[in-house]
């Protein structure tokens, strides 16, 4: 994975937590697919506990298919909050992806 596509989506997950620049900081010699992942599992795992409400709104926002996730947890195949941050991910870097394509 190219390390601009992480950057891009790591400031797309900012974007769409309402987070500053300063959390979910990761030093660029260090950012990674693994510990982007971490660090959002930890941001998603706290707002399970605490603000589910704004997980959800952000999970409308950033366009995460419900039926997929639905489906994901229902699995239960590795912790919810590591399996939304899969997702979440996923959907971000789609995004770059699909702007990279375009504007060309």
């Amino acid at each position: 994975m190219d390390s601009g596509d992480l950057i891009t989506g790591l400031n797309l997950i900012r974007k769409d937590f309402n987070l500053d620049s300063s959390e979910l900081a990761i030093p660029e010699a260090e950012l990674s697919e693994e510990s982007l992942l971490k660090k959002l599992s930890n941001l998603v795992s706290y707002l399970m506990e605490k603000d589910f409400g704004k997980l959800l709104q952000v999970l409308y926002r950033i366009d995460v298919s419900e039926e997929r996730l639905k489906a994901a947890l229902a699995t239960q195949s590795q912790s919810p909050s590591d399996l939304i941050a899969q997702m979440i991910l996923e959907r971000e870097l789609q995004k770059v992806a699909t702007r990279k394509k375009y504007s060309r």
